[in-house]
């Protein structure tokens, strides 16, 4: 049962919403029709200089996602860590398991508003979990 805690659950949820988030949604880029191909194009295509760095909004669009698949991938790491931590030195560690709790209950507000149901629902076990956790570890403490 050791592997399947919550926080554990979280974090294999967590690595597999970043495979999907990279590897689906960011590096490949099949055809969504004519018009979001044009988008594409002109995201690619236009530049502009900002803070004296040549930018396109493509490359702002792609650096940005992968940002969030870094931290997808370490909120998993996070995660997993948390589920490993004694009872004794949770009082150390319970600002960030409530840090992280509340960033991923942001990102599925997030994910929910503005995209489809793949994140959404990854999401929302993500927090779920991670809330359920971070309670019962703050209940056990007595």
């Amino acid at each position: 049962m050791k592997h399947f805690g919550a926080y554990r659950l979280a974090s294999y949820l967590l690595v597999l919403f970043c495979a999907g988030h990279t590897v689906g949604g960011m590096l490949s880029h099949k055809s969504l029709g004519a018009p979001a191909d044009a988008v594409f194009a002109s995201m690619r295509a236009v530049h502009f200089n900002f803070n004296g760095a040549d930018c396109t909004y493509y490359g702002f669009w792609l650096g940005f996602g992968l940002t969030t698949s870094l931290f997808l991938l370490l909120s998993a790491v996070i995660a997993f860590s948390l589920s490993r931590v004694p009872e004794t030195c949770w009082s150390s560690v319970a600002p960030i398991a409530w840090a992280l709790v509340l960033s991923h209950a942001a990102n599925t507000i997030l994910a929910w508003r503005y995209f489809f149901a793949g994140p959404g629902v990854l999401s929302t076990l993500v927090t779920v979990l991670l809330f359920v956790a971070t309670w019962h570890r703050r209940a056990t403490r007595g």
